[in-house]
């Protein structure tokens, strides 16, 4: 009997002490119980999507201890808040950051630790746009939702009353179909816009079609060996001189030229996508956001959506991003939490769902493969595999000088040379009075020049 009972006291001590053990590894050493917190959370996304979507629920079934505290902000005068809102101390725990802004972030956020996720992992889960932006001096800034991207819009209609069957692939096949799509009245005045491309002002996104055309030509935006700005340099090719950056130039604004024969487009018309909305235009470039738009604007608007036009066909693809990271305040005093919350919306099965609620394109790979079929989508998802940027220290003002160098242009105010010189010397006044330097470190990726 005796035996008995110490055996059983035995046992029941050993059945303690597993439990005991069980209890102070979960809680003490398993981080999605152990870390705790209130992470602030500032985006753009409506609210509901945080309030009614299951990825925060979820999230909490993981990280019962962390809680989200979401609050939406307007990205008109979005950085000014921010700016005064960190330097206050009052900043969020995770905020947005535009992909062109690491260079001038650095300071303000914290990087990704490696234990939580590696560099090679990063690089083969993300589109390399995204390696290009947001890993600098090899560390990771900020990890991408989305990766949007400028595509081709061409109205059905008017291509099927031309006889042209499919949209251009190439810029060549592009300016033959404006001139097949430009309607004119008797007085010579436009009607129907073959495409809304030419001008500063009016067109939507008129600073990312230029720097497309310069990406796709081979232009050299910057010189990462003293950090400015040299879109207007001349190379050699073939024995001869030629500037790139010139030629895109003078191939955007010529839409705008009446000596040209392309002419479609002058200063005097509506907004782009108002052009296109209202049927006045054949065809117009933009992000995925204006799918959107059309649908709520012109329901029964009979359009499609292409591949952004390359200089060749079979040639390597040229594309033009434009999205948003999350990354995590570098005075957050819940950086891990933060952290494994931004990591878990980046996540496969997270994304995935976050897409479809907000009709982005992908930013992971993965993701890629299923949406490429989506019928609004699906163009800029594959194209986000081939997308590009490039370093900009600030990129409001290189789209306003932009804006000016093509309306100077079109205005008779300078030659091509002439402004493309301007920009350039101004953009650099201001790089050298911002005492900016840019640092990448990933070899063998583009840098974003």
């Amino acid at each position: 009997m005796e035996i008995t009972k110490t055996k059983f006291i035995f046992l029941g001590a050993i059945i303690i002490f597993i439990l005991l053990g069980y209890l102070i590894y979960y809680y003490g050493f398993n981080p999605t119980v152990s870390v705790r917190g209130t992470v602030k959370v500032w985006g753009f996304d409506d609210e509901s999507i945080y309030k009614y979507s299951t990825f925060v629920k979820d999230f909490n079934g993981k990280y019962p201890n962390i809680t989200i505290q979401y609050t939406q902000k307007s990205p008109q005068n979005y950085e000014q808040e921010l700016l005064n809102a960190l330097a206050g101390g009052q900043g969020p725990d995770i905020f947005p950051v535009y992909h062109t802004w690491v260079p001038n972030y650095q300071d303000k956020i914290a990087s990704l630790p490696s234990s939580l996720m590696s560099l090679k992992e990063y690089n083969d889960t993300f589109v390399d746009v995204v390696i290009q932006d947001f890993v600098a001096d090899g560390n990771i800034w900020a990890l991408p939702l989305y990766v949007d991207n400028l595509a081709l819009y061409w109205n059905k209609d008017f291509f099927n009353a031309a006889g042209i069957a499919q949209p251009p692939a190439t810029w060549d096949k592009f300016l033959e179909a404006v001139k097949t799509l430009t309607v004119r009245s008797p007085d010579g005045n436009i009607v129907q816009a073959g495409a809304t491309l030419g001008t500063g002002a009016n067109v939507d996104y008129a600073s990312d079609i230029l720097s497309l055309l310069m990406l796709q030509n081979g232009t050299t935006m910057v010189d990462p060996r003293t950090s400015k700005l040299v879109f207007n340099n001349i190379q050699t090719e073939g024995g001869a001189d030629y500037s790139p950056g010139e030629d895109a130039l003078r191939f955007y604004t010529d839409f705008a030229n009446p000596q040209k024969g392309v002419y479609t487009w002058n200063s005097l018309m509506d907004n782009s996508m108002d052009a296109f909305l209202a049927g006045r235009a054949a065809m117009t470039i933009n992000y995925s956001s204006a799918v959107s738009e059309i649908s709520q604007k012109a329901p029964y608007l009979n359009f499609a959506i292409a591949p952004m036009p390359q200089i060749k066909e079979g040639g390597v693809a040229v594309n033009y991003a434009d999205y948003w990271g999350e990354a995590v305040g570098a005075a957050s005093k819940n950086q891990q939490a933060a952290w494994f919350f931004v990591l878990w919306r980046a996540g496969s099965d997270v994304q995935k769902n976050y897409l479809q609620l907000i009709k982005k394109p992908a930013s992971r790979r993965d993701a890629v493969t299923w949406q490429k079929d989506d019928p609004a989508l699906g163009v800029f998802a594959s194209q986000s595999l081939s997308a590009r940027s490039w370093l900009q220290f600030d990129h409001v003002a290189i789209s306003d000088t932009f804006t000016q160098m093509i309306d100077s242009v079109v205005a008779g105010q300078a030659t091509t040379g002439e402004a493309l010189d301007r920009a350039v010397n101004q953009l650099n006044a201001l790089v050298q009075q911002k005492g900016q330097s840019f640092k990448l470190s990933i070899p063998g990726l583009p840098s974003g020049l």
